[in-house]
């Protein structure tokens, strides 16, 4: 299991790389704050083409491949539950969600507050409804 070094202003402020995860291999992988993950976020939109929805699905998709990985080889028979927040990695928990169940896994999504949900994550949670998705 990895290993975090969680950031701080501090941290950001006196190392470089101040963030980053060690992983099972011994790696140094680097990580971002939330403010620095927005920033990539706006670059990737207005300057580089795909919309947010892109992101968020290809996001989704990609997350669904790395659990269908961790699952192991009878991952579609073992009951998965996704646990969303409201925000956009919320939004890539529902959009895994929906590409486990459209591969024949039991999903169940559960959303700490669907009516604060907005935006391309309330748009995603309505597109796992609409394929069957609970």
């Amino acid at each position: 299991m990895a290993t975090e070094t969680r950031c701080t202003a501090t941290m950001r402020a006196m190392t470089a790389p101040p963030c980053f995860f060690i992983d099972d291999t011994g790696r140094t992988i680097p990580a971002l704050t939330a403010a620095e993950m927005r920033e990539v976020d706006r670059i990737a939109v207005t300057e580089t083409g795909p919309s947010l929805f892109q992101m968020m699905e290809n996001a989704g998709r990609n997350l669904a491949l790395t659990a269908i990985d961790m699952l192991g080889p009878s991952w579609w028979r073992k009951p998965i539950t996704v646990l969303a927040g409201t925000g956009g990695n919320g939004g890539g928990g529902i959009t895994a969600a929906r590409h486990l169940k459209n591969h024949g896994a039991t999903v169940t999504v559960v959303v700490t507050s669907v009516e604060r949900l907005s935006g391309v994550p309330a748009d995603q949670l309505v597109i796992y409804r609409h394929a069957g998705g609970s």
